[in-house]
């Protein structure tokens, strides 16, 4: 292997752009192969790429979050509640700045 560092600029240029075009070529071939292995596996599940894709994707994703009971609620207006989860709500911002406490508005 010869020493690169001794190279000029343009042979330094040309092997670079040899260098990306057989990187992308190795990256088609990898890519190809891959897809070849993902039919070979949907065709003995038989199955479809897409169906298997899809079957794949519906086990990935992310289960719904459970409904949180709220724990708050505004006295003025009994239907303003507040779960204690994220930012505190207007209304109990309001409350808490004119002196009341967290623990009144429990439910």
């Amino acid at each position: 292997m010869q020493d690169i560092s001794e190279l000029s600029v343009d042979e330094l240029k040309r092997l670079q752009q040899e260098a990306e075009s057989l990187i992308a070529s190795k990256k088609e071939n990898e890519i190809q192969n891959a897809y070849q292995q993902v039919v070979e596996i949907a065709a003995k599940l038989d199955l479809t790429v897409e169906q298997l894709i899809e079957q794949g994707a519906q086990k990935h994703k992310t289960t719904s979050r459970k409904k949180v009971e709220p724990r708050f609620r505004n006295h003025n207006h009994p239907q303003d509640t507040w779960t204690g989860r994220g930012k505190q709500p207007r209304w109990l911002v309001a409350e808490l700045k004119k002196g009341a406490k967290l623990e009144d508005f429990l439910i």
